[in-house]
């Protein structure tokens, strides 16, 4: 399945640089020369989406993520599989490496995967259960170390660009005392 052929599907979403579904939503806002294309894969939210039936998945109930969004700046291409969740975690880690696995087998007789960078960001509703490391690791081993993120933030531009971002660590400061008498 080539990505002309996806550009015709009613999964392509023209102009949309936001998405949300559930409460759960992401946006980026492009800059000059990206050009950012989204497609809103699963048909549970899409119905009109014929995406399984192109992976030929459709009898296989496979999970499939939410969106594939498409990055292109210079000659950077970025393919990233996004699923916004409530709070299962493993449930999203499953979704995005399926559709991954899955676009590959499909394209496996093209070269036009192996010009792109393989991505996934899951972003969560709820908070980010404690066993996240093992899905991390998981990811990782999937995407690379830098080409997957799972967080609580909406724009996800800075992922899509490759910009790391700096964790935060601990705080340090001053705690307001108050002095009692």
């Amino acid at each position: 399945m080539p990505f002309n052929t996806l550009l015709l599907t009613e999964c392509f979403l023209p102009g949309q640089t936001h998405y949300k579904e559930s409460g759960v939503e992401i946006s980026l806002q492009p800059e000059s020369g990206e050009t950012v294309l989204f497609f809103s894969i699963d048909n549970q939210s899409n119905p009109n989406c014929k995406f399984r039936q192109l992976l030929g998945i459709d009898k296989d109930n496979q999970n499939i993520c939410d969106l594939i969004v498409l990055y292109a700046k210079d000659n950077q291409r970025v393919i990233c599989f996004v699923e916004l969740k409530g709070s299962d975690l493993g449930r999203a880690v499953k979704q995005v490496c399926n559709t991954d696995k899955f676009l590959r087998q499909s394209l496996k007789k093209s070269t036009s995967f192996s010009n792109l960078t393989a991505k996934a960001f899951i972003k969560l509703k709820g908070s980010i259960p404690q066993e996240h490391r093992r899905y991390q690791e998981e990811l990782s081993k999937h995407f690379g170390d830098q080409n997957f993120d799972i967080g609580r933030t909406t724009d996800f531009g800075q992922f899509l660009r490759g910009i790391v971002r700096q964790s935060k660590g601990k705080r340090k400061g001053k705690r307001n005392k108050t002095n009692l008498k």
